[in-house]
């Protein structure tokens, strides 16, 4: 077992204790490579107000879009649930997640979405909602890594490289 990976399960296991009591609770670990995605969720919610958490750890920082969604058959019955909160907590948090709780005759889908970026270190989501029975939401991330200054600087020496040789190629072109 590698270094990196006994310090994601301490540093996971470290968030998780760290946490208020959930009612649910799920953990989810990943590290940021050049695109990260992490699925998590939670099904059979008893009726009433829950707590849900989900931790996980990024190596190194990037920018990550996240979001819930729950899909209902009927307003405020069995398999309906409204978001009240959805916060992300560490790094230079709390991140606060925007809301839509679309309960009129036009929509039965709840959402809760956010987008921006993150340092690298220890995350907790925390999801707070209002069940009116056996609901159910699903969630998905994705971290996109931000290249370091060593890939900018190469990826610009190619541009100029390139730009370089079509210009002397250009320059020695003649016409009979």
């Amino acid at each position: 077992m590698s270094k990196r990976t006994i310090l994601t399960a301490v540093a996971s296991l470290a968030v998780a204790m760290a946490a208020p009591t959930a009612v649910n609770a799920t953990v989810l670990s990943f590290s940021v490579g050049d695109v990260t995605s992490g699925s998590f969720g939670d099904a059979h919610i008893k009726k009433g107000a829950f707590t849900d958490t989900v931790s996980f750890t990024l190596f190194d920082a990037g920018t990550l879009s996240a979001s819930l969604t729950s899909a209902a058959t009927k307003l405020k019955k069995a398999g309906d649930l409204d978001f009240t909160s959805v916060v992300l907590t560490g790094g230079s948090g709390p991140f606060s997640f925007d809301i839509v709780n679309n309960d009129g005759p036009t929509g039965l889908t709840d959402s809760a979405t956010f987008t921006g970026f993150l340092t690298a270190g220890n995350y907790l989501l925390t999801i707070k909602g209002l069940s009116y029975g056996n609901a159910q939401f699903g969630g998905n991330t994705t971290v996109e890594a931000v290249p370091e200054v060593a890939s900018w600087l190469m990826m610009l020496a190619g541009f100029g490289a390139v730009g370089a040789g079509l210009r002397r190629r250009r320059s020695s072109l003649t016409f009979a």
